[in-house]
């Protein structure tokens, strides 16, 4: 096979070309070796460069199709999990937990409407030409697709927010109230959705589907330098926001631990907004973990392909391509861990120690155990510890293990007022 390299704007036969074209999708029905337009396109050293950089080609591809398709499954699961405890009546009253139900779930949605079209859209060509078909389902799910990423992190970075005002005023707690909890989630939601709907008269990333989908033909309009508008936006504004209020809770939080130690004289324990702020925390840390390398990889490559732009023919545009495919299919790959954040959050309540009243919950869901408490009862062999009041415990089957203790006496002694147990006495 002939190939045709740059030298300059002039072109020239050469020696037969080692590598296929074939081992580019884009090129496998294609008469390259008449073709001159695509020759200088895809000259004999990118062809090369081509075939070494493919295995990590192979690997993300495998990761964005199969590994997508178990975080979509384990997400939809987890994350309506998470809803079904979250709306316990216990439940309700915390303005903490209404913000995690709210983004339980816009997660769900984001999986379903933006990972899993896209998945399928990517894996099944028969699917996508019918989105090529009809322009109104490329609009809709242009929407959804903005509507759903932006919904989850601007509930993160309102939480955070609100977080932050109820360390740094802890006796003010007026300022935050559940009321005024549902109408700032309110806003937020009818204010990405209204801007969200820009999408259906201009295109944004649909040209470069990191599942690998032909992009749809559309009539919208196409503003390049709004690209630079959207990264900013549903990355770098948020992660800014979040992570300087986080630093700022971080550096209350240990403030306020210094003042409580000071006037105990002793290492106090976590108080219920403790754990609840530090639960956010850790929800609000781990999405800047998986969005950062995702951001700082799109910033580059929009960057890069401004400035070291090169067109075939030009020298130095093997050497741009070459570039210009690595920082692809590392964004791809980046991507991949970045809709971790979308599945991982009901994890995250049922390890970390600031989630222990979810977990209660979660097993009063799922009657595993019971339990009602102020504080904690502790019992252990014939003797019973008191640490609470108007307790109920109820463990295994209640026909047969019940314990139900009250105190309402001043002593620290626990007047046991009915005890059954299975072969024991009253």
């Amino acid at each position: 096979m002939d190939v045709v390299r740059p030298t300059g704007k002039s072109t020239a036969l050469e020696t037969p070309c080692p590598v296929s074209h074939t081992i580019v999708d884009s090129l496998v029905d294609t008469n390259y070796s008449t073709n001159i337009e695509l020759r200088m396109k895809w000259p004999c050293d990118l062809l090369n460069f081509w075939g070494e950089f493919m295995p990590f080609v192979h690997l993300v591809q495998a990761l964005l199709h199969y590994g997508t398709a178990l975080i979509i499954i384990t997400g939809i699961i987890c994350n309506a999990l998470s809803i079904c405890v979250l709306l316990q009546k216990p439940m309700r009253k915390s303005s903490t937990n209404f913000y995690l139900t709210i983004l339980a779930v816009y997660d769900l949605l984001a999986l379903i409407m933006n990972f899993m079209v896209g998945v399928l859209r990517g894996q099944h060509p028969d699917i996508n030409a019918t989105f090529q078909k009809y322009e109104d389902l490329c609009k809709a799910q242009a929407v959804f697709v903005e509507v759903f990423n932006l919904l989850s992190v601007w509930i993160i970075v309102a939480f955070t927010v609100e977080r932050y005002v109820l360390v740094v005023f802890p006796l003010r707690k007026e300022l935050v109230t559940f009321r005024r909890t549902r109408f700032t989630a309110l806003v937020v939601s009818l204010a990405v959705i209204a801007f969200s709907l820009h999408k259906i008269f201009i295109t944004g990333f649909e040209g470069d589907s990191v599942f690998g989908y032909e992009a749809c033909r559309t009539q919208r309009k196409s503003f390049a330098n709004a690209v630079y508008f959207y990264v900013a936006f549903n990355t770098w504004l948020p992660t800014i926001i979040i992570f300087s209020f986080n630093m700022r809770i971080l550096v209350a939080l240990r403030r306020n631990k210094l003042k409580r130690n000071a006037m105990t004289n002793k290492s106090a324990k976590l108080k219920g907004d403790d754990k609840a702020t530090r639960l956010l925390l850790t929800v609000s840390c781990v999405y800047l973990f998986l969005i950062t390398p995702l951001g700082i990889t799109q910033t580059i490559e929009l960057i890069y392909n401004s400035v070291a732009h090169k067109s075939p023919g030009e020298p130095g545009y093997v050497d741009y391509m070459s570039a210009k495919f690595r920082l692809k299919w590392a964004r791809a790959f980046f991507f991949f861990f970045y809709q971790i954040n979308f599945a991982i959050n009901f994890f995250l309540y049922v390890t970390t120690a600031s989630g222990e009243r979810f977990r209660q919950a979660l097993r009063a869901f799922f009657n595993l155990k019971h339990t009602s408490l102020d504080e904690t009862i502790i019992v252990s062999g014939g003797n019973t510890t008191r640490n609470a009041r108007n307790v109920s415990v109820r463990t295994g089957n209640p026909e047969t293990n019940s314990i139900v203790l009250h105190d309402r006496t001043p002593s620290n002694q626990i007047h046991p007022v009915d005890v059954h147990a299975s072969g024991g006495n009253k």
